[in-house]
């Protein structure tokens, strides 16, 4: 998917398109992969190779949004009217937040913190709460509040600024009061649409169970407790929704396994790992069949796209991160 010519990575193989380059929910499985990689072997060479994706994915940064700064789809994108999205902001600023780990640079938690400001600045909809979908403010989006509460969260433990504690609580206030889809006892997807989603719940459980561990917040502490119990026997054990959508619910659930050390949710994220390596290989050697092994609706992934490649690889990457249970 490299681009010499471009110097950046096309969103599928032999892309013809006038704008072949990879939008942020293109590649942000690969900034993960990149970061986890580097995490779990902290090379040199890996810690090189997060320094130049993060180097590159300042590219997407649009100084002319308002009223401040934030990252928009396209790498280069300038123009105050771009159309740009919320969940986009969360996804790419956790990904600087965990290039900062990989590697110790403050510009990349700077990025991330960037980010954050511009989906508190432009995304929060200050008169009745919830993210929005993206700046033409279709609907408060389910994504958009995951991405940006969680990032909010880890923002909090790396700075320990209470602004950022400030920020994700006014962010899960709302998630847990209107944004609460009682029917299901799971986030909703949207406030038009009830139907909680993979991904959308586990960065909510993860940043709630890190907001237990640092402030000693009961309601944090027994809100991810039940919510992790209803969404593993809402999703089940083997996920077919699409790799880069289930991909992110693992990462967020390995993540918490590091800290309440349940193998279950270990076994999870190995097993469907197992699936990914044994069935979504093509007969080119690439992750791009579902990870039942079959090919993805077209409405879940174009032949031949890079996310879904990354987002398999970013699976693998972030078991590497974690030891498995003794």
């Amino acid at each position: 998917w490299s681009d010499p010519r471009r110097g950046w990575y096309d969103a599928r193989l032999g892309d013809r398109d006038r704008y072949p380059l990879a939008t942020i929910w293109d590649i942000v499985p690969l900034f993960e992969s990149l970061d986890a990689v580097a995490i779990a072997s902290p090379t040199p060479a890996n810690r090189s190779a997060v320094t130049r994706f993060a180097s590159g994915a300042e590219r997407y940064l649009n100084r002319g949004l308002r009223p401040v700064p934030g990252f928009s789809p396209y790498p280069g994108d300038r123009s105050v009217a771009t159309q740009t999205w919320f969940d986009d902001n969360g996804w790419w600023g956790l990904a600087f937040v965990n290039a900062y780990r990989a590697t110790g640079t403050r510009r990349w938690l700077i990025d991330a913190e960037r980010a954050l400001a511009y989906i508190a600045a432009a995304g929060w909809d200050r008169q009745t709460g919830g993210i929005w979908w993206n700046t033409s403010h279709p609907y408060k989006a389910g994504e958009a509040l995951a991405a940006g509460t969680l990032l909010a969260t880890l923002l909090y433990q790396q700075t320990h600024s209470a602004r950022y504690l400030n920020t994700a609580r006014m962010f899960l206030a709302w998630a847990n009061t209107a944004g609460f889809s009682a029917a299901n006892r799971l986030y909703a997807g949207s406030n038009l649409n009830p139907t909680p989603i993979d991904y959308i719940e586990g960065p909510l459980i993860y940043a709630q169970a890190v907001l237990c561990q640092l402030t000693s917040d009961d309601g944090a502490c027994e809100r991810s407790s039940e919510l992790t119990s209803t969404a593993l026997n809402r999703f089940g054990y083997l996920l077919d929704f699409s790799p880069q959508y289930d991909a992110i619910y693992l990462q967020w659930m390995l993540a918490l396994y590091s800290l309440n050390h349940d193998p279950t949710l270990y076994a999870l994220a190995a097993d469907n790992a197992r699936d990914a390596q044994s069935r979504s290989l093509n007969g080119a050697g690439l992750y791009l069949f579902s990870w039942n092994g079959e090919t993805l609706p077209a409405q879940d992934a174009v032949p031949g796209e890079i996310q879904t490649q990354a987002a398999t690889s970013s699976l693998f990457a972030w078991l590497a991160v974690y030891p498995p249970p003794s």
